[in-house]
């Protein structure tokens, strides 16, 4: 009898097989892991811009905003599509750049976001996508006000 030592080329084929599935998973979740927690970074930012900027509203009846940086949101949002940008029907459309030099004690995970003078919306100046759909400012199902029973 013949003693068979070794790997056949069909086990060694097999074995490539399975660790580039494993490994091709592995680097999958890892980018959506990824791509998530830059989402999060996102949403606690914007969460305690909201915060910071209402206090400050309330101290100086103003935003702290830099009146010679603004955009119209078309601009900063390129893919404009009011459903997977959550747009906020009561805003302005003008959005101005946060001046985050007017914010005390601030510990963001990006610095560039902005805010619409009417509705104080905050959008990121950037997107997160995931799954396809981009992510500026956090999902909120915002309700239509009429603002003129409010002047």
């Amino acid at each position: 009898m013949k003693n068979q030592k070794g790997i056949t080329l069909m086990i060694l084929v097999s074995t490539v097989i399975i660790l580039a599935l494993i490994i091709g998973t592995i680097g999958f979740n890892s980018m959506s892991s990824v791509k998530m927690q830059a989402y999060y970074n996102m949403y606690a930012d914007i969460e305690l811009l909201d915060e910071k900027i209402a206090i400050y509203y309330l101290e100086n009846n103003k935003l702290p905003i830099d009146e010679t940086d603004t955009q119209n949101i078309t601009d900063l949002i390129s893919d404009y599509n009011l459903s997977n940008v959550n747009y906020n029907p009561n805003n302005s459309g003008t959005l101005y750049k946060i001046n985050l030099d007017y914010l005390q004690n601030l510990s963001l995970n990006y610095n560039d976001y902005y805010i619409d003078e009417q509705s104080h919306t905050i959008y990121f100046g950037d997107n997160i996508e995931i799954d396809g759909v981009k992510y500026y400012t956090v999902p909120i199902d915002y309700q239509e006000v009429n603002l003129n029973l409010y002047q």
